[in-house]
């Protein structure tokens, strides 16, 4: 019996990374075996998990029945995938990162009653922007705030429709000059969609006032705990090549930016809106990146990465360097650090594993929550 068990642990340690590799850290990244071994002693003893995290929370959700009856189910209820629920008690002193569109300090305060201890934090993606619909320069855009894509649109998984974030960001003086448009042979630049749905920009001085002042406002004054960054990632995930043929504006002054113009802005400001937020939330707000990996920036509680990224020869040691770098910035920072490692679809990894696999993770990485992914369709729950 013995026997099967460490073969069974041999099997999970070495299970290849699956999908893109978002990467985590140890205490010593210079000596791997040493989390190999700490993960194969807390998976001898336990597989049950600590602290969750919960992606993503809507208001309609929290408005519908099924709340009242202990539960949080996609699209409310609605559509195709409305039996899809889960227990929202399970996220207890956990983080719930919620969609700001229609959320209320009503809202948060009915969360935090009903899970004791939760800390809700307010979405936004860092490179892509839901702008106004009708506009002939974004003729992809429309009222919705996670964009379009197939399996995770309005008619699937939330509600669509306009709400006061949506109105108020739009309404920011200039907003539509501030993302990325495509200038080339065109009477009418065109905004660019990168994510169906959406407007991509990239960090400029301008944009990185403009939306520091709002964003940080906005948490304030609804009563969120902090803020969620969609897509501020490793650096070598990163691209910044502009198509053969085109030409991109990057700040609304009618001329085309190369790509080294463009890599060159974001890399000055993208830190920089984020050392604005810390300055104007505090250090008791949490602030997460979803990094693909390893950023370490002093001004973020943490980071949200897959994982089963953390298995397998490769992903030991970029787990260890991802995690371990970033929670030594926030506490050299004076920061309480926070940080999610995401479950992952069930036919990837069996749940079962899954849930031993993490629970081996947090013993190693304690101040790191297990997350439920139900936007994506995972909703693997330990």
């Amino acid at each position: 019996m013995a026997l099967v068990t460490i073969a069974i642990l041999l099997v999970l340690l070495v299970l290849p990374v699956l999908g893109q590799p978002i990467t985590a850290h140890s205490p010593d990244s210079s000596k791997p075996n040493n989390m190999q071994n700490s993960m194969q002693n807390s998976m001898q003893n336990s597989s049950v998990v600590g602290i969750q995290s919960f992606y993503i929370l809507f208001a309609e959700q929290i408005e519908s029945p099924q709340w009242d009856q202990g539960k949080i189910c996609q699209n409310a209820g609605r559509g195709p995938q409305g039996k899809e629920c889960v227990d929202p008690t399970k996220y207890k002193n956990g983080i719930f990162i919620t969609s700001p569109g229609g959320i209320t300090k009503e809202h948060i305060d009915k969360v935090k009653q009903s899970v004791t201890g939760s800390k809700i934090v307010a979405y936004w993606d860092f490179r892509d922007m839901p702008l106004n619909p009708g506009v002939k320069e974004c003729p992809f855009c429309g009222d919705w705030i996670m964009g379009t894509k197939p399996g995770r649109n309005c008619s699937t998984t939330y509600k669509c429709g306009s709400s006061a974030f949506l109105k108020s960001l739009r309404a920011l003086p200039g907003i539509n000059d501030m993302v990325l448009h495509n200038i080339t042979d065109r009477q009418v630049p065109e905004m660019i969609e990168s994510y169906p749905g959406l407007a991509k920009y990239v960090w400029t001085e301008r944009l990185t006032t403009t939306l520091s002042n709002f964003l940080s406002k906005w948490v304030l004054d609804t009563g969120f705990d902090g803020l969620y960054l969609d897509g501020y990632m490793q650096p070598s995930k990163l691209s910044f090549d502009v198509p053969p043929n085109e030409s991109w504006d990057l700040d609304g002054d009618g001329k085309g930016d190369s790509a080294d113009t463009i890599a060159t802005s974001y890399f000055a400001w993208a830190p920089a809106f984020v050392a604005s937020v810390r300055a104007k939330l505090g250090k008791d707000a949490i602030i997460l990146a979803n990094s693909a990996g390893s950023i370490s920036d002093p001004s973020l509680s943490g980071i949200t990465i897959e994982m089963e990224s953390c298995t397998g020869k490769a992903g030991v040691p970029h787990c260890a360097n991802a995690l371990s770098g970033q929670h030594l910035s926030a506490v050299s920072a004076g920061i309480v650090p926070h940080s999610v490692l995401w479950l992952t679809h069930a036919e990837a990894m069996p749940p079962v594993e899954q849930c031993k696999v993490v629970s081996a993770l947090q013993a190693t990485y304690p101040w790191a929550q297990v997350g439920t992914d139900f936007f994506d369709g995972s909703q693997v729950v330990c």
